[in-house]
């Protein structure tokens, strides 16, 4: 039976498959579905291969969602082969779309379309055109009583699209159908996932009372999810106040990453930062800037991959490299104070 709750997510592209970029799109639209109330309940990642994505949206109506997210191939290369696959899994034909059409004259600026852009203003008979945040228009198809809602990969193309098709109808009124959830999350750092696992069992139960619990333990961390219905609120606000007492001196945030925890620090305070790095080879940096207001704190930072550098730019001491060695407490500390130093910063 279709359940108006639940949602399917599919990202479409060989890139993806084949391990050549990370899936974004399926977290940002998974944290969309979760924030209105709805279930996520199959993510799939398929390649540019129409058999592939036929077969991908036949596996995810046999959940019968009442939302099914479909992400990329709605490009005007050889490879962008979304809308035809979806037309051939529905049955459906593919023709060009007047609306689309001038959708996609509107956004190439061009009064005379070539064979590729024809291609993307292309789409299942009986779908609506979703204005393109790029050249490639979106599409919404209604089967039965659910939804297809397919959008371009290009991260920022879909979540701009994502948050003008979620305001149409039916799309509103299925998210506003969907019961209000109660989503808490409790960020540890220095405890063990096993002893934050006997926590949960003896605060809710092995039956977990009903609610969606969720543990994560990543570089050190244990992040704890629980979420529920509306009328779970009060347990889950007791429970999570509870864990909180337990893991008093391990709790750093309420959801919040640490990245966005220092953010705001450094910001309210009018502090700067700089940082130094060597293995990461430049992935502390790209954490730091990835943050919206970045440049209000941050200053730089240098890549000291080579021991050499690390004398010659952070001053580190060739003592410290030879008995510590580089991977070592004693030589972190000396490029923090060595960056901050060099470029001037608060903190290193």
């Amino acid at each position: 039976m279709l359940d108006n709750m639940r949602a399917v997510i599919i990202t479409i592209g060989t890139e993806l498959t084949e391990g050549r970029i990370i899936d974004t799109n399926t977290r940002y639209l998974a944290h969309e579905i979760e924030r209105h109330g709805m279930r996520v309940a199959l993510t799939l990642s398929v390649p540019d291969i129409p058999d592939e994505i036929v077969k991908a949206l036949e596996f995810a109506l046999g959940y019968e969602p009442g939302l099914i997210l479909v992400s990329g191939g709605l490009g005007p290369t050889h490879d962008d082969l979304t809308a035809t696959a979806i037309a051939a899994a529905l049955g459906l034909e593919c023709k060009l779309d007047p609306l689309a059409e001038a959708m996609v004259s509107d956004a190439t600026g061009s009064t005379s379309l070539a064979p590729n852009q024809i291609k993307q203003a292309t789409i299942p008979v009986g779908s609506i055109p979703v204005s393109p945040a790029g050249t490639a228009p979106g599409f919404i198809l209604s089967v039965g009583e659910a939804l297809i809602i397919v959008l371009p990969g290009v991260p920022s193309e879909m979540k701009s699209m994502w948050q003008n098709v979620s305001g149409f109808d039916p799309v509103k009124s299925m998210l506003e159908s969907a019961a209000v959830s109660v989503h808490e999350t409790l960020c540890l750092y220095g405890v063990g996932e096993p002893r934050v696992s006997d926590a949960v069992e003896s605060v809710l139960g092995e039956s977990q009372s009903g609610l969606q619990v969720s543990i994560c333990a990543r570089y050190g961390e244990v992040i704890l999810d629980i979420s529920g219905k509306e009328g779970d609120r009060d347990q889950i606000n007791d429970s999570m106040k509870k864990f909180g007492d337990i893991f008093a001196e391990y709790v750093y945030s309420h959801g919040e990453s640490i990245e966005e925890i220092v953010s705001n620090k450094l910001t309210h305070r009018g502090e700067t930062l700089a940082v130094a790095e060597s293995c990461t080879g430049g992935m502390l940096s790209e954490t730091i800037t990835g943050l919206s207001g970045a440049s209000r704190f941050f200053l730089g930072g240098v890549i000291a991959y080579d021991n050499s550098v690390k004398t010659a730019v952070l001053k580190v001491e060739q003592e410290a490299l030879d008995e510590k060695g580089a991977v070592s407490e004693t030589v972190a500390r000396q490029m923090a104070e060595g960056v901050r130093a060099a470029l001037g910063s608060g903190y290193g």
